[in-house]
């Protein structure tokens, strides 16, 4: 089963920052995204992961600051 970006904010009650019609068909961790899967980031140790990973869709609590020479698509 296919989710949107969309779709899932919606659920979680999130915002989406990017493209709100990317989809996801399968899980991944961080460390091991790829395309077509969603991610999260719950623990500080692994924050290092969310500027590499090539998982499609990655969920970030709130109060996340992304590094400022970072740029979401």
């Amino acid at each position: 089963m296919k989710f949107t970006a969309e779709q899932i904010a919606g659920i979680l009650e999130g915002e989406v920052v990017g493209n709100p019609q990317a989809e996801v068909s399968k899980l991944s961790k961080i460390e091991e995204g790829v395309e077509g899967t969603l991610t999260f980031l719950a623990n500080p140790k692994y924050t290092h992961y969310i500027y590499t990973t090539k998982a499609t869709i990655a969920i970030v609590g709130k109060d996340f600051k992304p590094n400022k020479l970072f740029q979401p698509l």
